[in-house]
């Protein structure tokens, strides 16, 4: 197989793909296993390029790909219509809070703000620090490792603490884990 037969196989594959799981996603009513062959076919684009490039710069190409052909499938897919114009809706009025409610919200809001913020930080920190002193193989791995798990858990910790409606579980829950995290990375350092 020629280099250009393989890249343009995978991009026809991956092509194909995304519009097939576009077009199941887009579908009201159909069940969501249909979407296998459009990520089988993914998989195939895939394999096209590591069967013409090497393994690393295969899988750089066919995320490329596929960021690239899924951003312009959905951009083909918008609806470029004009919509008349609407004359605009009479104002709502918002009910007030109570006088004795306002400081439960500041409260909430702070506490959010310290959950998502500085803990969900040291968290990622932790991890980060625990994969690169104590992970698998050798130095420069567990530091490239950290490097990539300390942002990763910090993002999924802010969001879940910015995200989550019940405010007790992640108060409880995110110390807790910061907790055996950082626990962790300290022992880790003896």
């Amino acid at each position: 197989m020629t280099a250009i037969g393989g890249y343009i196989g995978g991009l026809v594959l991956t092509v194909l793909g995304i519009v097939l799981l576009r077009r199941v996603w887009a579908a009201s009513g159909v069940s969501r296993w249909r979407a296998l062959p459009g990520w089988g076919l993914i998989l195939a684009g895939f394999a096209g390029w590591l069967a013409v490039a090497d393994a690393d710069k295969a899988i750089v190409i066919g995320c490329l790909a596929f960021s690239l052909v899924g951003y312009g499938v959905v951009a083909l897919g918008r609806d470029r219509r004009r919509r008349p114009h609407r004359a605009p809706k009479e104002a709502v009025a918002v009910p007030a809070d109570p006088a004795g409610r306002a400081w439960v919200t500041a409260l909430r809001g702070t506490a959010r703000v310290l959950l998502a913020g500085p803990l969900a930080a040291m968290l990622g920190l932790s991890l980060a620090a625990l994969m690169a002193v104590r992970g698998g193989g050798i130095e420069a791995d567990r530091l490239v490792a950290g490097g990539f798990i300390g942002p990763v858990a910090w993002g999924v910790a802010m969001t879940w603490a910015l995200v989550d409606a019940r405010l007790a579980r992640v108060g409880l829950l995110l110390p807790l884990t910061t907790g055996v995290a950082v626990a962790a990375a300290w022992m880790a350092r003896v």
